[in-house]
């Protein structure tokens, strides 16, 4: 009984295995179309460069990553696992049409801004000036 099912399932497989063999699909037309379109580049989020923790003047435990080349900053206050809150530096101004573009890449000045203008950040390292939206601006150290 073993020695029949040994040989019969190879042979079913190989039938079910010849089945819809088509050799020309009918939307290789379309599929070839799609792939030869390049996709749109994505631009990829920054890297955290640093992290740091600081305790404010009011006692504050604040958690710090900074995103890029001071770019933005994830600021979560308390909980290292609270939810964060992103500041970013303002983009430049594009320089208008005909103007050239300035020789060196501008690093971003002035503090960073939370979207709704709440939280501010500016300095790096062991000493920085924050603003969180319920609170006002302190200066806050890290070990």
């Amino acid at each position: 009984m073993k020695k029949n099912l040994l040989l019969i399932a190879p042979l079913s497989m190989l039938a079910l295995a010849a089945c819809n063999n088509s050799e020309t699909p009918a939307n290789e037309g379309e599929e070839a179309a799609q792939a030869a379109t390049a996709p749109a580049p994505v631009e990829l989020p920054p890297a955290i460069t640093s992290q740091a923790t600081y305790r404010c003047a009011d006692n504050t435990i604040v958690h710090i990553d900074f995103l890029g080349d001071n770019e933005a900053a994830d600021i979560r206050v308390g909980e290292k696992t609270a939810v964060a809150v992103r500041v970013s530096a303002e983009k430049p101004a594009a320089p208008a049409e005909g103007e050239a573009a300035p020789a060196e890449a501008a690093k971003p000045a002035g503090p960073l801004k939370s979207v709704d203008g709440m939280t501010t950040l500016s300095g790096s390292g062991k000493q920085i000036q924050l603003k969180l939206a319920d609170k006002g601006e302190q200066g806050c150290k890290s070990n």
